[in-house]
């Protein structure tokens, strides 16, 4: 005989109180806190906007994580708003009631907060870390009774309704503050360069991301804006530069980009940075120098950064706690040794490392193998698109057999399975993926490897993957063979699988 369990009897309960909208509103001053999340929740599945609209006055909680439900859509979110309203024009709030945020950022802690509450799931989050924000009230901004979070994306292409609906909403009530803690700009400039000044409060701001092709006069907004973004902890410039742009400005370049990297200063919260953007190549220097705290993100994408470049970065005291460093398409032939020592300096730190294209070979590598060694927190390596072969990667292997927290790994196939035309020979990869094999069964423990050649020179993307996933098992007491799967198609997939018979 089955029992109906907790969770079954709570979903009945608020299924019984949503079907009489009128009671629901009489009776919540009453309900327990702990039923205000599920039955705010399946208020919202269901469009029952009344009741979303007398929920938001006696809200128990200091936030409303709404972004953290399905994508908030403007009839939904305006009962929302107008539950606001109602909390707005009274004189004294109600003794229940904390809503002091609503927060329509999809976040992980939105939905942690309907998962713990409401028993909401949803899927994997594949993000790999999200800072802490923090309210604009508490950075000397004026105090307001409700702050409302959103994040902005300015595109040329398409204009952000909601955003549009809620900065016209918010422009009528003194009492809200309309806060965008993450701020993507998709478009040009010169076309939204008043909407950009005028929507975007600085201070709110933790999160800056710049996507597209600039002239490099548009840095001088950016860094009238960046040098007042006091909060950012995430900055993002992936920033190409314009055709012709050299023979119209080549007399200010210098003294814009200067003015533009020396706002860096003002950054004192700065904890993540990707780059791509030519314009700092020949700057690093000044860029490292400007830096205020020690960074735990690092990125700088398919740069051709000088060599005094390189020195100032692996030398700069901000990078030696990073958690996430990612130098793909940047040339490290010549700066193994400098890359050692700064791993040996993020051994206790680092989690993710990518150095995808980086023109390493096995010298350089082998350099690299006892600090890497070292770094027990590492989750995810990836060393594809680089120059190794069969004996390097066994070390390789080997190397990094110890760590138990890295759970994703990328190689290139080694130089010893390519013919001498440059193509892979089967007879030879089969003979790798055997030995291969042989080396993770004596490691003896899971690991998942994904192999992939050089990329094909007319496309970004490899024209060929393998991946190896050696399941927990124990091979003493396995008693039939391991068996291997070959799919002939693209991308090329080499599973093992010792479960399968």
């Amino acid at each position: 005989m089955s029992t109906l369990g907790p969770p079954s009897l709570l979903k009945l309960s608020v299924e019984s109180l949503l079907r009489d909208k009128d009671l629901v509103i009489h009776v919540l001053k009453d309900l327990p806190k702990d039923l205000f999340p599920h039955l705010f929740w399946e208020a919202y599945n269901r469009h029952c906007k009344e009741i979303l609209k007398a929920m938001v006055p006696v809200w128990p909680f200091t936030c409303l994580p709404l972004g953290g439900l399905l994508c908030p859509e403007i009839p939904r979110l305006k009962a929302v708003l107008d539950g606001i309203d109602v909390l707005l024009s009274q004189n004294v709030c109600p003794r229940r009631c904390k809503l002091r945020v609503l927060d329509l950022q999809d976040t992980h802690t939105g939905k942690k907060f309907w998962s713990r509450w409401a028993g909401a799931k949803f899927d994997e989050d594949s993000s790999r870390m999200e800072l802490v924000t923090t309210r604009c009230s508490e950075h000397k901004e004026p105090l307001y009774l409700i702050e409302v979070y959103i994040n902005l994306e300015i595109n040329d292409s398409y204009s952000d309704l909601l955003s549009t609906y809620l900065i016209t909403w918010a422009k009528k009530r003194k009492a809200v503050h309309l806060c965008h803690k993450k701020v993507t700009i998709f478009s040009k400039i010169h076309k939204n360069k008043n909407i950009i000044i005028q929507c975007i409060k600085p201070l709110c701001v933790n999160e800056l991301n710049i996507y597209g092709t600039w002239s490099f006069s548009a840095l001088k907004m950016y860094a009238y804006l960046l040098g007042m973004m006091r909060n950012l902890t995430r900055l993002t410039l992936y920033m190409n530069r314009e055709t012709g742009i050299f023979s119209e400005e080549q007399g200010d370049r210098k003294q814009i980009i200067t003015h533009f990297i020396s706002q860096f200063q003002h950054l004192s919260q700065l904890r993540e940075l990707y780059l791509l953007s030519p314009f700092i190549e020949g700057h690093m220097d000044m860029l490292f120098r400007c830096l205020n705290t020690p960074l735990v993100a690092l990125s700088i994408l398919y740069s051709t950064a000088l060599k005094s470049d390189m020195i100032h970065m692996f030398q700069s005291p901000h990078i030696t706690q990073l958690k996430d460093l990612c130098l793909r398409g940047v040339s490290l032939t010549s700066f193994s040794e400098s890359l050692r020592a700064l791993l040996e300096k993020s051994a206790t730190t680092l989690q993710y490392l990518d150095l995808y294209l980086c023109g390493l070979n096995d010298s350089n590598l082998e350099a690299m193998l006892p600090a890497l060694s070292c770094c027990f927190q590492l989750r995810l390596l990836r060393l594809h698109g680089n120059q190794l072969s069969m004996a390097t990667l066994e070390k390789l292997l080997r190397c990094t057999a110890g760590m138990s927290s890295l759970g994703f790994e990328v190689y290139p196939v080694p130089l010893e399975s390519f013919s001498s035309h440059g193509t892979i020979s089967p007879v030879s990869l089969h003979e790798f993926c055997s030995q291969f094999l042989k080396i993770l069964q004596d490691l003896g423990h899971s690991r998942t490897i994904i192999l992939r050649p050089n990329p094909c020179p007319y496309c970004v993307l490899p024209v060929l993957m393998f991946l190896v996933q050696k399941q927990v098992t124990d091979f003493k007491n396995q008693s039939s063979p391991a068996i291997w799967k070959m799919y002939y198609n693209s991308p090329f997939t080499l599973i093992h699988d010792p479960k399968q018979v």
